[in-house]
């Protein structure tokens, strides 16, 4: 549930972060940084485009947080169109706010608040997942997307204390649309961590037993919605092509989508081998990627990827196209994993082949796994960079840990 958001108290700077959708890897980060300040600093969450009865059950539960909902009862995304985007900003500026980070600029509302608290001289930081890759093309229609993005953009950059971004692609993304370095800061997306780690302690005949696997089953395994983008067609046709069935591997695949007839009829007679395990909740989701043979996240574009970083902090080896941003970071191929060309059916069936012609090699992957998740982590912790992030614009120092 919502914590009341109070009247500020004397002495404590105020910072909102305004986020889309109550994401739980969000809401954790929202409460450990709130749990790791001193006092000094009080953070509160916003969401602009969540259904509120949706929120009700996924809002953080140490930090304050509130959501602009123009109407109850409304279901799915809210309009905020016309009025409610001046009412949503003003409700957002009368919380007294010291600074703020807003999450993307692809809403209206995200991109007018950005603007108030310009003109308000209130510190903004904004974080986005944009990757590099999306900007590929050379044709004429998408050459003049990019010249028209580049100014659209300008004074956004120009208006922001900070780019927060999720991943190296990222940096080369906001570096190409003309953002200077300076303002550029590493800082990915938080995962609740805690519940990862718990979901891979979950016994693997308990996990595969709810899909009517036994124990012993090798499984490559994806978490995507069933898209196009995500690539998951590539990937059955290349189980198929490789026999993989006949050879004793399964391939799992949780989520649901637009796609999810035409992937099973082209599964067709595979059934016994690719199993669609639909929509997982987040600790049974976790549960199975810790215990498959590898992460599978083929997309054909992905910002960023945060099943990626999940799966390494579980020592699981990742196979991914080099259009997910995560992967540039976290995947060291024959470290941890492999790297494929975004949407080559072939290069894609090389590399998993080697995957899943060497078992013993799998194996030594995932003590690869937790030491790149370690060294990455430690330098890119979203609570320890934010926080210093925020302190900057507040221009105030860390004081000493209540």
């Amino acid at each position: 549930m919502a914590v009341t958001i109070e009247p500020k108290k004397p002495g404590v700077k105020r910072v909102l972060w305004l986020q889309t959708q109550p994401e739980h890897y969000f809401n954790c980060m929202m409460d450990d940084l709130q749990r790791a300040s001193p006092g000094d600093i009080e953070y509160v969450a916003a969401f602009s485009y969540a259904g509120p009865g949706w929120y009700q059950n996924n809002a953080p539960t140490l930090a304050p947080s509130l959501v602009l909902t123009p109407r109850a009862g409304v279901k799915g995304p809210p309009s905020m169109r016309g009025r409610f985007h001046q009412q949503g900003i003003g409700e957002l500026l009368a919380l007294d706010i010291d600074a703020a980070v807003v999450s993307g600029y692809g809403y209206r509302t995200h991109r007018e608040f950005i603007r108030a608290c310009a003109a308000r001289r209130i510190p903004v930081a904004m974080f986005s997942d944009s990757n590099l890759r999306s900007q590929r093309g050379q044709d004429l229609k998408t050459r003049a997307r990019r010249w028209l993005k580049k100014r659209l953009l300008r004074p956004y950059i120009r208006d922001v204390s900070w780019l927060l971004t999720a991943n190296r692609l990222g940096v080369a993304y906001w570096r190409y649309f003309g953002a200077p370095a300076r303002k550029i800061v590493l800082c990915p997306y938080y995962a609740d961590y805690p519940r990862a780690a718990a979901a891979a302690r979950t016994p693997r005949e308990q996990v595969l037993q709810r899909l009517g696997l036994g124990p012993e089953a090798r499984y490559l395994f994806t978490a995507a919605r069933l898209v196009p983008a995500k690539g998951i067609d590539l990937m059955i046709q290349a189980f198929r092509q490789l026999n993989l069935g006949a050879r004793g591997w399964h391939y799992l695949i949780a989520g649901v989508g637009p796609e999810e007839a035409a992937l099973k009829a082209m599964a067709g007679d595979l059934s016994a081998s690719i199993h669609f395990a639909g929509f997982q909740q987040p600790a049974d989701n976790l549960a199975l990627m810790a215990h498959a043979e590898a992460l599978v996240l083929p997309s054909r574009y992905e910002p960023h990827g945060i099943v990626i970083q999940e799966a390494v902090s579980m020592s699981v080896p990742v196979l991914a196209s080099d259009a997910c941003g995560a992967a540039a970071d976290l995947v060291v191929p024959g470290v941890n994993g492999a790297l494929f060309r975004s949407g080559d059916a072939e290069d894609l069936i090389a590399r998993l082949q080697a995957f899943t012609n060497d078992p013993a090699g799998l194996a030594r992957m995932r003590a690869g796994a937790s030491e790149v998740f370690g060294d990455w982590f430690h330098r890119t912790n979203p609570v320890i960079v934010a926080d210093r992030v925020v302190r900057d614009m507040l221009g105030c120092s860390r004081g000493e840990r209540a």
